[in-house]
């Protein structure tokens, strides 16, 4: 079976367009964008690490991107060739120096790994990130998964790894807090018609800081760096 790693190889040059050129991609950036320019409103970039960062979609919010993708890389240095650009894989991190960063962010990546490596992962992250440092992460939401009564995934990887608060905080353990959490993606967008989904986009936000938020697809966590 092919590797989490495999997968992206073979996906780098068309990926932009295939998962964020079309309307469904553009309402799921444009929601974590909003979540990140809040988040984020008082970091600069060079204070920044993007872990998973791929083709260097969300780069305008870190000068440094990681990724365990040679070929996605390549494609992120042709975009953004003023980024440091690190091909690595969690939880090797042991190219990054350590407290090197103040801030982490790291999206579409956890949900591919098993939880006994997320919960390694964030203990790796500990290390690069400076005390009192964020890190900001996504996982799709188990409540979600159970009110869908979804199977788990046949590849075994493939975004199957969902998670409820309490899992995060575990695997948090002491080296992180949970800050505050978002839902996003609370409307079955993707089914439907594309001139209607932008109208969702406002609402979606407001239920994402709701108690329903816990029903939203996914969960963003900003998590602080215990000192």
């Amino acid at each position: 079976m092919n590797t989490i790693e495999d997968y992206y190889e073979q996906l780098a040059e068309t990926y932009d367009e295939d998962r964020f050129g079309r309307s469904y991609g553009c309402y799921v950036d444009q929601m974590e964008r909003d979540v990140l320019n809040n988040w984020l409103a008082q970091v600069s970039p060079t204070d920044v690490v993007d872990l998973g960062c791929g083709t260097g979609r969300l780069l305008d919010f870190a000068m440094t991107g990681v990724d365990a993708s040679a070929a996605m890389l390549k494609v992120a240095g042709r975009k953004r060739p003023d980024r440091q650009l690190i091909q690595a894989a969690l939880p090797s991190l042991e190219l990054l120096a350590n407290q090197s960063f103040q801030t982490a962010i790291c999206f579409h990546v956890l949900m591919h790994l098993q939880p006994a490596v997320i919960e390694q992962s964030l203990s790796a992250l500990a290390r690069i990130i400076k005390p009192g440092g964020m890190l900001i992460i996504d996982l799709p939401s188990q409540q979600r998964r159970n009110l869908n009564r979804r199977p788990p995934s046949a590849t075994g990887w493939h975004g199957n790894t969902a998670a409820t608060l309490a899992d995060v905080e575990r695997w948090a353990g002491s080296q992180w807090r949970v800050v505050q959490w978002r839902g996003i993606l609370f409307f079955p967008i993707h089914r439907l018609p594309e001139f209607a989904r932008s109208w969702f986009k406002r609402l979606d936000g407001l239920i994402g800081r709701s108690p329903l938020r816990r029903y939203a697809s996914y969960h963003l966590y900003q998590l602080k760096r215990r000192t």
